[in-house]
């Protein structure tokens, strides 16, 4: 392996593989759960992502104090799907 390759930072587990944004703070400060109980552990990037796209999400606390509120908030500015183009949106049954 060359010397000079970098190692990709690690991701959450709430960060979509087309979403190339990096994760902001630590990779399990909020967790998000779908309508169905799924949960997936997040930073806050992906955690209001995640919240943004979910049909009846929620989120709980995680390792950073505040962060689930934070994901709340920023959830209702972010666009579902912000990583796609608009124009291929999934069908609601898909989130």
């Amino acid at each position: 392996m060359p010397g000079n390759t970098i190692s990709p930072q690690p991701r959450c587990k709430a960060a979509h593989l087309g979403d190339a944004s990096l994760c902001e703070g630590p990779l399990d400060a909020v967790t998000v759960l779908d309508r169905h109980g799924d949960a997936s552990k997040a930073c806050v990037h992906h955690g209001a992502r995640l919240y943004a796209s979910l049909v009846g999400p929620r989120v709980y606390p995680g390792s950073v104090p505040d962060a689930a509120i934070e994901v709340y908030y920023r959830a209702q500015t972010t666009s579902a799907f912000a990583w796609l183009d608009h124009h291929q949106l999934p069908n609601e049954d898909e989130r």
